[in-house]
C-alpha cells in the first residue's frame, strides 16, 4: 500500500519513460540485450528527451540520454550523484564491494581513489611508465609475425603483461599464463554480476536469507566460483608479493611499494583485504578495457587503411630522426597518432553504458523529481554517435580531433565522469601509444584479401569486437632490427 501511495504521489513528477504499470511500473519496458542502442533509438522515437526514466518493485534506473544531461547531473552534481547502487549479489555476497569501483564515497573511497591515483595518474608517469619494457614489446610483435591467427591472444598478453608487471612486477611468459586467464574469467563474471536487476537479490536484498537455502537454485554454487574467481583477481597476487618480500625476492611494483608504506596494515585480514583491492584495481581495470582498445585498433586500420598510413608517415618521420621508436613521454610529437587513439575511445567505446551510479538524494531535473537511491546509467554510446557532436559517427576519422575546432574529446564520457572518473587514463594513454607507435612503425595491418572484417562487436558491460582474421606483414629489414634490438634489452 506504501509503494502504490508513493507512486500515486510522485507520478506526475517522475522524468519521462514508458507507460508504466501499479507496482511493477515500466522496468519490463527496459531493454535486456543491446542496451546502449535500444534506449537511444526507444529515446529518439519517444522523444523522451534529455533523460528517461524506468521503475517498478521499489527500484528506479534513470538513462542519461545525451552530453548535456551528463555534464549537469554527473559533472555539475556529481557530489550527489558520486554514489553505487547496492548490488546484493555482486558486492556483499560475491565480494566486490571490496572494489573501489562499487565503494561508497566515504572515507575506504577516497584513500583508496588517492592511492591509485599516484601509481597510475600523471604524477606517477616517469616511474610507471618504466615497467612497460620494449622487450615484451617485441616479444608481442614477434608473436604476431608467427601466429597472426592468435591477434586477440597476444593483445590480451602484452596488457596483461603491462597491468601485471606494474601491479605486481610479474610477467606472464604466455598468453595463457594463469594470471591473465584469472583475470579473464573474473572479468568475465562481473560483466554478468553488474547488471542492475540481474539477481533476485538485487531486487528484493531480504532474499539472501532464503535463496541460499533452497534446494533447486544455483546461488549457494556460483556464488562460491564467482568468491574463488575474486580472490584470483586481487588476494591471490597480493599474498605471492608478500612471501616474495619475506624471502627479499620481489621485484618493483606498485603492491611492494604499498606494503612497504603500510607494514602494519598487511597483518589482519580486512586490512590485507583493503591493500590487495587498491593494487587489483590496476589489474583488474586494464586487463579488459585496454585489451578491447587494442583489438579495435587493428579493427580500424583494416576498414580505414588511410588512417594507417598517415599515422605510420608521421612515426616514419620521427624513426628516420631518431634512428629508434617513440618512448611514451614523447607523444606530444605525435598529434595524429594521439588523435587516432582519441578516436578508437569513441568508435569502439568500451563501456557502452558506464558503471551504474547512484543519486545520494532526491533530485530535481527540469521540472521533474528523480527520488534518492535511483540508479544512474550514462548512454555513453549513444553520445559517441550523436551526429551533432560528431558528423559521420560511423567513419573512422581520427582528423575530427585535430585542427583549430577538434570535436568533443571522448575521454569525457568513455572513462566515466564527475568524481569516479577512471584514474586510470593517463596510464590507458600510454599504454596504447607505445604499442601503437612501435606496431605501426614495424608492421602492415590489412584485411584477407577479399575479405574485410566486419563492423561487429559482443554487446556487453564491456563491448569487444567479434573475432576477426587479418593480414600483419613486416615493413622492411630496418623493422626487424627495430624489433630484435627491443627482444634484446
Amino acid at each position: 500500500m506504501l509503494l502504490l501511495w508513493r507512486i500515486s504521489l510522485t507520478q506526475a513528477n517522475f522524468p519521462p519513460g514508458p507507460r508504466a504499470f501499479p507496482i511493477v511500473g515500466n522496468l519490463l519496458s527496459l531493454p535486456t540485450s543491446e542496451k546502449a542502442r535500444n534506449l537511444r533509438d526507444m529515446t529518439q522515437s519517444k522523444r523522451y528527451g534529455d533523460i528517461t526514466y524506468f521503475h517498478g518493485l521499489g527500484q528506479s534506473i534513470l538513462i542519461l540520454n545525451n552530453r548535456r544531461a551528463m555534464s549537469e547531473l554527473f559533472v555539475q552534481r556529481s557530489d550527489i550523484s558520486g554514489g553505487r547502487p547496492t548490488l546484493t549479489m555482486c558486492g556483499e555476497l560475491v565480494g566486490y564491494d571490496n572494489a573501489i569501483v562499487l565503494k561508497q564515497p566515504g572515507k575506504e573511497f577516497r584513500e583508496m581513489r588517492k592511492e591509485l591515483s599516484a601509481a597510475v595518474g600523471k604524477g606517477g608517469a616517469s616511474s610507471r611508465d618504466k615497467l612497460l619494457r620494449r622487450q615484451d614489446l617485441g616479444t608481442y610483435l614477434s608473436n604476431l609475425l608467427q601466429t597472426p591467427d592468435l591477434l586477440f591472444e597476444h593483445n590480451r598478453w602484452l596488457i596483461g603483461t603491462y597491468t601485471l608487471s606494474i601491479a605486481y612486477g610479474y610477467r606472464p611468459t604466455r598468453y595463457n599464463d594463469p594470471f591473465v586467464l584469472a583475470a579473464e574469467r573474473a572479468l568475465f563474471e562481473f560483466v554478468d554480476l553488474i547488471q542492475p536487476g540481474a539477481y533476485i537479490v538485487d531486487i528484493f536484498p531480504f532474499l539472501k536469507h532464503v535463496v541460499l537455502k533452497l534446494p533447486f537454485t544455483r546461488y549457494k554454487e556460483n556464488i562460491k566460483k564467482y568468491r574463488e574467481s575474486q580472490k584470483d583477481l586481487s588476494i591471490t597476487p597480493f599474498k605471492m608479493v608478500k612471501k616474495q618480500l619475506a624471502e627479499g625476492t620481489a621485484p618493483d611494483s606498485f603492491c611492494a611499494s604499498l606494503i612497504h608504506k603500510f607494514p602494519t596494515r598487511s597483518t589482519t585480514k580486512e586490512d590485507e583485504t583493503f591493500l590487495a583491492w587498491i593494487v587489483g584495481n590496476i589489474y583488474a581495470g586494464g586487463s579488459d578495457t585496454t585489451v578491447s582498445s587494442l583489438c579495435s585498433f587493428y579493427l580500424a586500420m583494416c576498414l580505414s587503411p588511410a588512417s594507417q598510413r598517415k599515422a605510420q608517415a608521421e612515426i616514419d618521420a620521427f624513426t628516420e630522426r631518431m634512428d629508434r621508436t617513440p618512448n611514451t613521454n614523447e607523444k606530444d610529437q605525435f598529434p595524429y597518432l594521439c588523435a587516432l587513439i582519441s578516436e578508437l575511445y569513441r568508435w569502439a567505446i568500451v563501456a557502452p553504458m558506464g558503471i551504474p551510479h547512484m543519486f545520494l538524494e532526491d533530485v530535481v531535473y527540469n521540472g521533474c523529481i528523480i527520488p534518492k537511491n535511483t540508479t544512474i546509467l550514462v548512454n555513453a554510446w549513444a553520445i559517441s554517435q550523436d551526429p551533432e557532436i560528431y558528423p559521420d559517427p560511423n567513419e573512422f576519422r581520427p582528423e575530427r580531433f585535430l585542427g583549430e575546432k577538434p570535436q568533443l574529446d571522448p575521454r569525457e564520457f568513455a572513462f566515466g565522469g564527475g568524481r569516479r572518473i577512471c584514474p586510470g587514463i593517463d596510464l590507458a594513454d600510454s599504454m596504447l601509444f607505445l604499442t601503437l607507435s612501435t606496431t605501426l612503425a614495424v608492421l602492415d595491418i590489412s584485411p584477407l584479401k577479399n575479405s574485410p572484417p566486419p563492423y561487429a562487436f559482443r554487446d556487453r558491460f564491456s563491448r569487444h569486437p567479434l573475432h576477426f582474421d587479418c593480414t600483419i606483414t613486416l615493413r622492411s629489414a630496418k623493422a626487424q632490427d627495430w624489433i630484435d634490438a627491443a627482444l634484446a634489452e
